[in-house]
């Protein structure tokens, strides 16, 4: 048997942990999903090749100034996520959200689609 029929490639995408992303407006992130993300997944996605995972992923944005206490609307959060659901539905042995139940709402897939901002 070949040992790539075994394996799975694990990546993890997040629009949070890198300071490029903090001026994106909400269209920007979803272009940035739809072509940079999309273009990534489908580099690893071979059909001979090892089964891709996106193994972690969360819907939330960078807060805007949390000074001012502003932030995205719910509008926002949700046209987020389904983008990324869209390009990571690609993903030949599925997705997985960041956690179940968390104390913050947007990494908190159960809340996420208790209100609507996800769905599945």
């Amino acid at each position: 048997m070949d040992i790539l029929a075994r394996v799975a490639i694990d990546v993890h995408y997040y629009n949070l942990f890198s300071s490029m992303f903090n001026s994106f407006t909400v269209e920007q992130h979803i272009e940035y999903v739809n072509s940079n993300r999309s273009a990534q997944l489908s580099e690893i996605t071979t059909s001979n090749g090892p089964l891709t995972f996106v193994g972690e992923w969360v819907a939330a944005l960078p807060v805007i100034d949390a000074r001012k206490e502003e932030y995205y609307r719910k509008e926002d959060y949700q046209t987020f996520a389904d983008a990324q659901l869209q390009v990571f539905n690609q993903a030949t042995f599925g997705w997985a959200y960041w956690g179940l139940k968390t104390v913050n709402n947007y990494w908190n897939l159960e809340w996420m689609i208790n209100n609507g901002y996800i769905k599945l």
